[in-house]
């Protein structure tokens, strides 16, 4: 594998390896252009809040403790305030001034000695976020949400849904699992308000377990599934027809090696690319369908629905191969393989009649960390919203900012050379207050900018049908760009 220094990357990791100081009530300062006056509510993003550890560098990307940003909307301003998820797992740390918990890809130092039967991993709280049945949530898909303050940030704890998420299987599972994971990517029936969520759970038998939250906020097991492995899925589809659509590939953790302390969970990763990826899809009367299709692995789903003939379209970023940690920890030193390929702008049709799954694709263009018009969950849609990169780019890095036509093909993007953007977050015209439309991108997105050259991080807002940037505000110290982010629209 060749790989390459880049020197954005590089700065960008030197910005962001300690942890970032924390802000109340900041104003952010206007750099350029003006904010639309019908924009008002509040951005909230989360992400990994820092590259290093007490002198120990993460060896992946998902490790960093979580950091929420928020960034509140009026009209006329807007006003920045951060928070580290304050885990029991970051407070005994920093009482302790060193790392006391093994993560998803990075071990203690010291070797097996200082490894060996650590069990209880750092829940991280550092994926994204929910806001649902009166809660809002830090999201990591390894346990338990936190449970935030939606104004101050302050954390309230971890939250189990009044127990539903402790392990309810048998006594060595719970020895293994004693919280069931929830996901970071719930998604909430445009319809019903329900909160559809899963877990892939490690035990004696693995499971994948699958929740609802009712809009009050009660919530409930259910169905639980078999899986031959321990397996892990990211992400799922939910159609407003109520199908939900589950990709397992064959990529498992060595639960053996990973609990010993012999490799982290993220290096005793196994991944068979001569077997096919299962697809399992739960219909909403709770019958189950197993299908397959070939060997690929899915980070992030764009969106889906049931077409008219009762095809199921799943659009997904489809990966060729699992990422393996040697290229991650390569990354979170600035450098990338020059020759590798990024995730692909995928349709899947899936058939439940015939048992069949096809594939075709959308876009020659790569990405990742895709977004839609929140008002086309589960729908036919038009158009997404992602960081990525076209076709022959001179580098490998995803440092566009990309809307693509899945309908048409048709690509526009924004770019600045020397600059790494964030997810984008779409705020349609229908979550401002007074206001509708119905063109799918009349909006716009927010997300936030590392330029290298100006050693500034900011925050965007660019027309969602054009990208042209609309305002333009300078935080007050870097932060990293993170993962995902939700916007609340002000009450009316």
């Amino acid at each position: 594998m060749s790989v390459r220094h880049y020197p954005v990357l590089g700065d960008y990791l030197a910005a962001n390896r300690h942890a970032a100081a924390e802000y109340d009530d900041v104003e952010l300062e206007l750099v350029e252009g003006a904010l639309p006056p019908e924009l008002v509510g509040t951005l909230l993003r989360n992400g990994n809040g820092r590259f290093e550890h007490h002198g120990v560098p993460y060896e992946h990307l998902f490790d960093g403790d979580g950091m929420v940003a928020r960034f509140h909307f009026d009209g006329q301003r807007v006003h920045y305030r951060n928070r580290h998820v304050q885990t029991a797992e970051l407070v005994a740390e920093e009482k302790a001034g060193r790392m006391l918990y093994r993560s998803f890809g990075t071990n203690l130092p010291g070797g097996l000695r200082a490894n060996f039967g650590k069990t209880q991993f750092k829940n991280t709280a550092n994926t994204s976020l929910v806001a649902h049945g009166g809660q809002l949530l830090a999201l990591w898909e390894g346990g338990l949400p936190h449970r935030l303050d939606p104004d101050t940030l302050d954390t309230l704890g971890r939250f189990d849904y009044e127990g539903v998420l402790r392990n309810p299987f048998s006594w060595l599972d719970r020895r293994i699992t004693p919280e069931l994971p929830f996901s970071a990517h719930p998604k909430v029936h445009p319809t019903t308000g329900v909160l559809h969520n899963f877990g892939t759970v490690a035990g004696r038998q693995h499971r994948l377990v699958l929740y609802e939250v009712s809009p009050a906020g009660q919530a409930r097991i259910a169905h639980v599934l078999p899986m031959p492995a321990a397996t892990f899925a990211h992400d799922f589809v939910l159609t407003q027809s109520g199908h939900q659509i589950f990709f397992l590939t064959p990529v498992a953790f060595d639960v053996l090696r990973a609990l010993t302390g012999l490799a982290s969970p993220a290096a005793s990763i196994r991944v068979g690319r001569d077997q096919p990826t299962q697809v399992v899809v739960v219909a909403p009367d709770g019958q189950v369908h197993h299908l397959a299709t070939d060997f690929g692995f899915v980070f992030h789903f764009v969106n889906g629905y049931q077409d008219a003939d009762g095809t199921l379209v799943a659009d997904a970023l489809l990966l060729e191969d699992y990422p393996d940690t040697l290229s991650i920890k390569a990354y979170l030193t600035g450098y990338l393989p020059d020759d590798q390929l990024q995730a692909q702008f995928v349709r899947f049709r899936l058939d439940l009649t015939r048992g069949t799954v096809t594939r075709q694709p959308l876009s020659d263009h790569e990405g990742e960390l895709p977004e839609i018009n929140p008002d086309r969950l589960g729908q036919p849609y038009r158009y997404t919203w992602t960081i990525g990169r076209p076709p022959h780019h001179s580098t490998p890095l995803l440092d566009h900012l990309i809307k693509l036509d899945v309908q048409t093909g048709e690509v526009c993007y924004a770019y600045q050379p020397g600059a790494l953007c964030s997810e984008p977050v779409v705020v349609p015209r229908s979550a401002m207050p007074g206001h509708a439309s119905p063109l799918e991108d009349e909006g716009h997105v927010l997300y936030l900018r590392f330029d290298a050259t100006s050693n500034r991080t900011e925050l965007l807002v660019a027309d969602a049908a054009t990208l042209a940037t609309v305002a333009r505000l300078r935080l007050p110290h870097h932060i990293p760009l993170g993962f995902h982010g939700i916007w609340l629209p002000a009450a009316e």
